[in-house]
C-alpha cells in the first residue's frame, strides 16, 4: 500500500495545536498508510507529538518561524509571508513530497497560495470550496462555500462543472444531477446572471456534458432533491453558517427535551443507539472542512474553530481526496467531457 503524506499548516489558527495534532493522530489510526509533514514551531509540536501515537512514528517536522494570521491580507500572505508555515505547507505538494495540504488557517489567504502555486484544472479560471452535506436521501455536494462571493455566470457555471465532476468520483455516479439554487423554482425567478447560468446549463445538459435538473431552492438541499446544488460564494458561505447554527440547534432542543423529566431521561435511554445517530448526522463538526476544487493538487480547509472531532474527519476527507485519486479523475472528466 503507498504512502500517502499530507502537508499540515499548524499555524494560525483559532484551533489548538493538541486538538489538530490529536485529530490527525484519529486519522491516522483508521489508515494506516497515511503519513504527515507538519509545519510549525518544532518546540511546540515535538512536546505533543512525542506523546502520542502513531502520530509520534507517521510524522516529520518541519520548523516555522512565521504565520498567516487571520487577520491578515491574501496578497500581504504571499508577498510578505513567504516562510509561513501555509506557504511551506503548499510549496511542500508543488514539489512532489506530499500529496495534499490540510489547515485552519486564513480562508482567503489558503486560498491566494494554492491559486498561485497549484493553479487551476482544464478550463477552470477560479477554484471553489465544496463541502459535503447530509441530506435525507444520503449526502450532496454543495459548492461554492466562500472562494469566489461574486455572482457572476461564468462562475456558477465552473462550480457546476466542478460539482458534477466531483460526485461522479466520490459518489460513483455517471450522472449526478446539478440544481442551481435561486430564490424560487420558477423560470422567472432569479437574477441576470442566475438566469444567464441556467440558460447555459440547460444547452449542457442537452449536449449531455452535464445533468442539470434545474432551479433548487433553499429547502431542497437537506430534502436532497439533487446530487449537486451550485451557488455563489456569498449565498453558499451563508447557507453554511445557517446549516450549522440551526444543526447545533436542533442538537441543543435534543439535550433539553431529554433532561426535562425522569420520564424523558427514561425515554432517551430506550432509544438511545436511534438519537446518537441522528444526533452524529447533524453533528456540524462532522461536515466543517471544505475541499478547495479545480486545483491540481487537493486541498482541504476546516473551520477556523474546529476541535479534534472535525479535524479528523477533515483529514480523511484529504486522504479519500488522494486515494480515491480523485483531483487526478475530475481533471480528466473536464478535459473529456467538457
Amino acid at each position: 500500500m503507498n504512502t500517502i503524506n499530507l502537508a499540515v499548516d499548524c499555524m494560525g489558527s483559532e484551533t489548538s495545536l493538541s486538538e489538530i495534532l490529536e485529530g490527525i493522530n484519529e486519522s491516522a489510526l483508521r489508515n494506516e498508510n497515511l503519513f504527515f509533514t507538519l509545519f510549525g514551531k518544532s518546540g511546540d509540536l515535538n512536546k505533543i507529538v512525542e506523546n502520542i501515537s502513531p502520530l509520534n512514528s507517521r510524522s516529520k517536522i518541519i520548523n516555522c518561524d512565521e504565520q498567516v494570521l487571520m487577520t491578515d491580507k491574501p496578497t500581504d500572505a504571499i508577498r510578505l509571508k513567504k516562510n509561513s508555515s501555509m506557504q511551506l505547507s503548499i510549496d511542500h505538494v508543488v514539489s512532489g513530497k506530499s500529496n495534499a495540504v490540510l489547515s485552519c488557517g486564513n480562508t482567503g489567504a489558503l486560498m491566494a497560495i494554492s491559486l498561485l502555486k497549484l493553479r487551476t484544472v482544464a478550463s477552470i479560471k477560479r477554484p471553489s470550496i465544496a463541502s459535503i452535506w447530509p441530506n435525507i436521501k444520503g449526502e450532496s455536494i454543495v459548492l461554492d462555500l466562500g472562494a469566489n462571493i461574486k455572482n457572476d455566470t461564468n462562475s456558477l457555471i465552473d462550480n457546476a462543472i466542478l460539482g458534477s465532476a466531483l460526485a461522479k468520483v466520490l459518489f460513483s455516479m455517471t450522472e449526478p444531477s446539478v440544481g442551481l439554487l435561486n430564490v424560487g423554482i420558477e423560470d422567472m425567478k432569479g437574477n441576470e446572471n442566475v438566469q444567464k447560468a441556467s440558460e447555459i446549463l440547460s444547452e449542457m445538459s442537452n449536449k449531455k456534458q452535464l445533468n442539470y435538473y434545474g432551479f433548487v431552492e433553499g429547502a431542497d438541499i437537506s430534502n436532497g432533491i439533487t446530487n449537486v446544488i451550485v451557488t455563489d460564494g456569498f449565498t453558499g458561505n451563508i447557507a453554511l453558517k445557517t446549516a450549522e447554527g440551526t444543526a447545533s440547534m436542533v442538537q441543543s432542543y435534543f439535550k433539553k427535551a431529554f433532561e426535562s423529566s425522569i420520564l424523558s431521561k427514561l425515554g432517551y435511554f430506550f432509544a438511545s443507539l436511534s438519537l446518537t445517530s441522528v444526533r452524529q448526522r447533524l453533528d456540524p463538526r462532522v461536515h466543517n472542512c471544505g475541499i478547495f476544487m479545480g486545483l491540481t493538487a487537493p486541498v482541504v480547509k476546516c473551520h477556523g474553530k474546529s476541535d479534534r472531532l472535525g479535524i479528523s474527519y477533515a483529514t480523511d476527507i484529504a486522504y479519500s481526496l488522494v486515494h480515491k485519486e480523485v483531483n487526478k479523475k475530475v481533471e480528466n472528466i473536464l478535459i473529456n467531457e467538457i
